[in-house]
């Protein structure tokens, strides 16, 4: 993917405000100067947000917050400012499909540089950092630099393994084990050699790197920043075999790694590596790197978890052995760790970059086989970092396999995608129809295709397809259903393993936008699902299930009633929510519908089993006293379905409804939303 650069500089002023220019864009530059909205409570307040250890119940809430956080960075950024607002949207256009690289340069923004960039979220593209059309990389206004080197195969990586006896233990035998083990074909057919340092001490980096050239230096151990001495350290091992931690200056090591010209890419597999405090902007281990030249340093800005690192290493991996750009891989593996673990500690890795175009070594030996060695390396158990790093040095090499001599290859397309209907409603099913074509010259052989239905939604549906001969079309047609209303980049992988050997891989993916119709009402009949899975009677509803549809279910009275578990039954040929099996103190209490989005208007069917009174009231916000509208009781009887809601025409602001049936539970039939405005 060839980007545009959208270069983005933010600069505190002497007076508190910030001026924030466009340095670079495909349209112009141009500049603003704006007031600081942030303090020092709400930076501390964002910071918090994306490092709690948030449980499944209020994950949904946690992501839904930083959405919101994320929207009022881009806000302020970008949105609110006329001029950069024009140039965002039209370099977004320009770039089209090579896709726009958002680089910030945060070195003097003061205290707004602790602040969580990686969440900046447009509000019609969701997070930019998640998509790797519009990859987000920290970038760095200096001079030096360093033009990528010629080097000879094998690629040789430095790691430093640090595990002084005063720090928590960390297993540093098992991720060196599982390195190698991964890596044993490369290092077997002398593409790639490992070498471990384990005095982790600045006077052996020193006498390794005085006698070897290296490319890349890996650190595993433990990192922080000084409060005291405002920058970053590592702690390193005592000299002569002494107890304790030797603590190190991030700027103690950019000095000695400055001075090997060979080394173009560091990894610092630590905790807290790419923090550093606005007031001194190189005072960072990461940013000191970069100031020396390194032309790619990836560190985690806050803790991250083995599961998190895990997911991150194996499709960054594989992202760049697909000869994806350094940081369209590491958009690749922030939606990874989103997929895999539903937190937001995809924010957590930081690419720093000075490489203009993300190539860091031009290879003087092309010893690569065919491709179809390194996808099988790819299925082994993902490393911690270092395995997405490896590849990256790899990525010229791999990039070569493009060029290999000519003879008979299939080459798998995607020609053609269409959607029945074009713009559905929320909650309503359409059907993609994908049209695959192998217009290479050799039968393809067996191979898979994945669909991603969001940026977040990763993996929904796979298949596979035992053989397209060359020449040949073949159609695959499927069901979806989103929930709520707005655009949705979809992704669609063929051949998403890489199991065949095509004369291009490049157009094997394509990124259709799926918009739905903003003017539709959603209707919630109970029959699917938000994760799309038709409903199998009675189904136990998990207190987030429909948190993915902006929607939460949940009984009044306290919260004794609202941890009861809501039901889905069916009664004839129509199913319905309802609290039948909680207790009997709760089981005739309101039922509480609170929506993380605000809709215009709401409607519900209940269904009465006993003569008494029905009726509904809409909150504008969850937390409100008084309703916005309330409707008189509807005297019901029973066996008769009724509709509750508003006829009045007015446009309100919703964001809680309530449910209240007397002498018996509510039993919801159907919930309609209508949008704002419509």
């Amino acid at each position: 993917m060839a980007y545009v650069n959208f270069v983005l500089a933010l600069t505190e002023q002497p007076d508190g405000k910030y001026q924030i220019s466009v340095l670079e864009s495909p349209v112009g530059e141009t500049s603003v100067t704006v007031d600081n909205p942030f303090n020092a409570a709400s930076i501390r307040e964002a910071i918090e947000l994306v490092t709690s250890d948030a449980g499944s119940a209020s994950r949904f809430a946690q992501t839904r917050a930083a959405r919101q956080l994320g929207q009022q960075l881009f806000n302020f950024l970008i949105r609110q400012n006329d001029d950069i607002n024009a140039a965002y949207f039209a370099s977004l256009d320009r770039a089209g499909s090579d896709g726009l690289r958002i680089r910030l340069s945060l070195e003097r923004a003061g205290l707004l540089a602790a602040l969580p960039w990686e969440l900046l979220a447009d509000p019609q593209r969701d997070f930019l950092a998640l998509s790797r059309t519009t990859p987000v990389v920290r970038y760095t206004r200096q001079l030096t630099t360093r033009a990528p080197v010629p080097v000879t195969l094998p690629l040789r990586v430095l790691v430093m393994i640090s595990a002084p006896d005063n720090f928590p233990a960390l297993d540093v035998e098992g991720e060196w084990n599982r390195l190698n083990e991964a890596t044993a074909s490369l290092q077997k057919r002398g593409i790639l050699q490992l070498e471990r340092l384990d005095d982790a001490t600045l006077i052996a980096l020193q006498r390794r790197l005085r006698a070897q050239d290296f490319h890349v230096f890996h650190y595993i151990g433990h990192s922080a920043f000084d409060e005291r001495a405002q920058e970053g350290v590592l702690a390193l091992e005592q000299e002569d075999g002494e107890s304790g931690a030797r603590l190190i200056s991030g700027a103690a090591l950019a000095s000695e790694l400055g001075e090997e010209s060979t080394i173009r890419l560091v990894v610092l597999n630590s905790c807290d590596s790419a923090r550093y405090d606005g007031e001194s902007p190189f005072s960072g281990i990461a940013s000191s790197l970069v100031q020396r030249g390194i032309p790619a340093v990836v560190a985690m800005q806050y803790q991250i978890s083995d599961g998190a690192a895990a997911a991150f290493a194996e499709e960054f991996y594989r992202a760049i052995a697909e000869t994806l750009p350094i940081d369209s891989a590491i958009s690749e593996a922030r939606r990874a760790i989103a997929n895999r673990t539903g937190s937001l500690e995809w924010v957590t890795p930081v690419l720093y970059m000075r490489s203009a175009d993300g190539v860091l070594f031009r290879l003087t030996e092309q010893r690569l086989a065919e491709a179809g060695w390194l996808r099988r390396l790819l299925a082994r158990p993902p490393l911690l970092a270092l395995l997405a790093i490896v590849i990256v040095l790899l990525a010229g090499a791999a990039a070569a396999l493009l060029n290999r001599p000519p003879g008979p290859l299939p080459n798998l397309e995607i020609v053609s995608i269409r959607s029945s209907p074009v713009r559905p409603a929320p909650g309503e099913a359409f059907r993609l129809l994908i049209s695959i074509r192998n217009s290479g010259d050799a039968d393809s052989g067996p191979f898979n295709w994945t669909w991603d239905a969001s940026p977040v939604d990763l993996n929904v549906l796979e298949d596979r397809i035992e053989n397209l001969p060359a020449g040949a079309t073949q159609n695959i047609s499927f069901p979806y259903s989103y929930g709520w209303w707005g655009s949705y980049s979809s992704h669609i992988f063929v051949d998403a393993d890489g199991e065949v050997l095509e004369s291009d891989e490049r157009d094997n993916r394509v990124f259709p936008v799926i918009e739905l119709d903003p003017t539709s009402a959603f209707r919630i009949d109970f029959t699917l699902l938000p994760n799309n899975e038709i409903v199998t009677t009675p189904h136990a509803l998990a207190g987030d299930e429909f948190r993915r549809w902006n929607l939460n279910f949940a009984l009044g009275g306290g919260d004794a009633c609202r941890e009861e578990t809501l039901h889905i039954v069916s009664e004839g040929n129509r199913n319905m929510l309802t609290a039948l099996e909680a207790a009997d103190g709760c089981r005739g209490q309101p039922l509480i519908i609170d929506l993380d989005e605000a809709v215009g208007r709401a409607t519900a069917e209940v269904l009465a089993t006993t003569m008494g009174q029905a009726r509904i009231s809409y909150f504008d916000r969850p937390d409100a006293s008084e309703p916005v509208f309330q409707s008189p009781p509807l005297p019901v009887t029973a066996g008769q379905a009724v509709t509750l809601g508003a006829n009045d025409g007015i446009n309100r602001t919703i964001r809680r409804i309530v449910i209240h049936m007397t002498n018996e539970p509510v039993r919801l039939r159907t919930l309609t939303l209508f949008p704002p405005g419509a």
